[in-house]
C-alpha cells in the first residue's frame, strides 16, 4: 500500500526520535517507497541524530516536537518510556484529528488517551530485525482508532518486516518474546563463541560456527513444517552429543530459568504501564 493514496493530500508522517527504532523506521519506509520525503518530518532532542537523519535520507528535520505535531497526519513516538512524559507536553492539544502510533515499551493505549484525549491510538511492538528489514511488529488498537488507522499502522510496519494484529491484554508478553527476544538469541551466540574459544577455536572460527549456525536455524525454523521441538529432535539422537548437552541442560532447569527471566521481561512491561 502507498500511504501517499489513502486520502487526497496525502500523509505526512512524523517521527519523534531517532534512535535505533526511529532510525530503522525511517529507512525502511524510504527504502520501500511508502511516501515520499518531503511528506517526513523528524524530531530528535540529539542534534547529530537530526543531521544524520537530514543528511543521509534528506527528509526534513526539527528539533521541536511541537512542529512534528502539528504538521504532521500521523506521528510516530519512537522514545524511551522514561522520555514520555516529557515529550507529550509539546503534543497537547496538537493531535486532534490525526493518528498516533507509539512503540513505547509498556505504555497502553488507555495512559496516552488519559493523557492526550479522544485521540486515535495505535500501539506497536516492534523488535529489532526491523534495522534489514526483517522484523516483526505486534499492533493493537485503542479504544478510538479505527480500521484506516490500522491500515496505515500496518502500512507503515510492513515497510520493515512482518505485521501481527494482537489484543493489547497479550502486549507485555510480545514486549517479552519478540521485543526483548533478539537479545535471548544474541546471548545464546556470545555463550556458543565464548565456549569456542575456551576449546581452542580462534575467534574469527568460534564467530562464524555460531553466527552461521543460528542463521541456518532460523530459515530452517521458517520453511520447515515441523515443530522447533520436532527439529530439535532429529539433532539429538540418543545417546549422542546434543543429547548430553540437553540431559545437563535438564538437570539443571534451563528451560524453567529461561521462563522466568521471560516472565521478569513481561513484568517490567506491565510496570513501565503504570
Amino acid at each position: 500500500m502507498n500511504l501517499s493514496n489513502t486520502r487526497k493530500d496525502g500523509v505526512k508522517i512524523g517521527i519523534i526520535g531517532c534512535g535505533h527504532m526511529g532510525g530503522a523506521l525511517l529507512k525502511g519506509i524510504i527504502a520501500k517507497g511508502a511516501i515520499g520525503r518531503r511528506n517526513i518530518l523528524v524530531s530528535d532532542q540529539d542534534r547529530k541524530k537530526l543531521k544524520f537523519a537530514q543528511l543521509r535520507h534528506k527528509v526534513k528535520v526539527t528539533a521541536l516536537n511541537s512542529e512534528v505535531a502539528k504538521s504532521c497526519t500521523v506521528v510516530i513516538l519512537a522514545v524511551k518510556p522514561e522520555d514520555l512524559d516529557t515529550v507529550l507536553k509539546d503534543l497537547n492539544l496538537a493531535l486532534d484529528g490525526k493518528l498516533l502510533i507509539s512503540i513505547c515499551a509498556g505504555i497502553s493505549t488507555k495512559r496516552l488517551e488519559q493523557r492526550l484525549g479522544k485521540i486515535s491510538v495505535v500501539r506497536v511492538m516492534p523488535n529489532m530485525p526491523a534495522q534489514i528489514g526483517q522484523g516483526i511488529s505486534a499492533i493493537s488498537l485503542g479504544k478510538y482508532a479505527t480500521a484506516k488507522n490500522r491500515k496505515v499502522a500496518e502500512s507503515i510496519f510492513s515497510c520493515v518486516g512482518e505485521v501481527v494484529e494482537v489484543k493489547e491484554q497479550w502486549m507485555d508478553a510480545v514486549t517479552a518474546i519478540s521485543g526483548s527476544g533478539p537479545a535471548y538469541f544474541f546471548h545464546l551466540a556470545e555463550t556458543l563463541i565464548i565456549s569456542g574459544q575456551q576449546f581452542g577455536l580462534p575467534r574469527r572460527i568460534a564467530q562464524s560456527l555460531a553466527i552461521k549456525t543460528a542463521l541456518g536455524s532460523a530459515i530452517l525454523m521458517n520453511q520447515s513444517a515441523l515443530s522447533p521441538e520436532d527439529l530439535r529432535r532429529q539433532v539429538a539422537s540418543k545417546g549422542g552429543t546434543t543429547e548430553a548437552a540437553f540431559n545437563l541442560f535438564k538437570k539443571k532447569g534451563l528451560q524453567g530459568i529461561l521462563r522466568r527471566g521471560f516472565s521478569a521481561a513481561a513484568r517490567r512491561s506491565k510496570e513501565l504501564s503504570k
